[in-house]
């Protein structure tokens, strides 16, 4: 229970104490495995390809650190098998800031075009995708503000043993992310 804790900590709220501790890792190994996790969600949400200003880049990463960080989960008993494995069960509440925001953005969108006229005065696609983003990145700001969450839902995370390590399944901490923060409603 308290490595699952300890990892889940380092994962969403770059606590890593307690993670060292567990895991005979350094702050500098666990910070690099964090940041290494950052870089993975800007390049699976195609912020590093999408052409956005280094400073709205940045921001996002800033943004999604603090999503992590207000992650809501609840680490429950662990239970040990025959095999020296244990199953954990963790109650996650889903982060419901995504909820309808690609149709709030189309609005602001529409709203911010509704006047134009002239062809000559639409933004290049450049200037248009960097507004897009920017006015994503607003509603997700205002949203982190006072986050709402859906209601909790429980995954087993494997704790499994292999070549005298613990380690919490892959596909069991893919599963967990998906609650934590689902992106089907965006």
């Amino acid at each position: 229970k308290t490595y699952v804790q300890s990892v889940l900590d380092a994962s969403y709220k770059a606590d890593f104490a307690e993670y060292t501790k567990q895991t005979d890792s350094t702050e500098e190994e666990a910070q690099a495995l964090y940041d290494e996790n950052m870089d993975t969600i800007m390049e699976m949400g195609g912020f590093n390809d999408a052409g956005l200003s280094e400073e709205l880049t940045a921001n996002y990463r800033q943004l999604f650190q603090d999503m992590l960080a207000k992650a809501k989960y609840e680490v429950g008993e662990a239970a040990e098998d025959e095999d020296g494995n244990f199953t954990v069960q963790v109650s996650a509440e889903p982060f419901a800031g995504f909820d309808g925001l690609e149709d709030e953005v189309m609005a602001a969108v529409e709203a911010e075009f509704a006047n134009i006229t002239d062809i000559s005065q639409f933004p290049s696609d450049e200037e248009l995708n960097e507004m897009v983003f920017q006015m994503m990145y607003d509603i997700l700001v205002e949203r982190m503000e006072d986050p709402a969450y859906g209601e909790a839902q429980t995954v087993e995370l494997h704790v499994e043993l292999a070549d005298n390590v613990y380690s919490i399944n892959e596909d069991d901490l893919t599963a967990l992310d998906g609650i934590l923060f689902p992106s089907d409603n965006f």
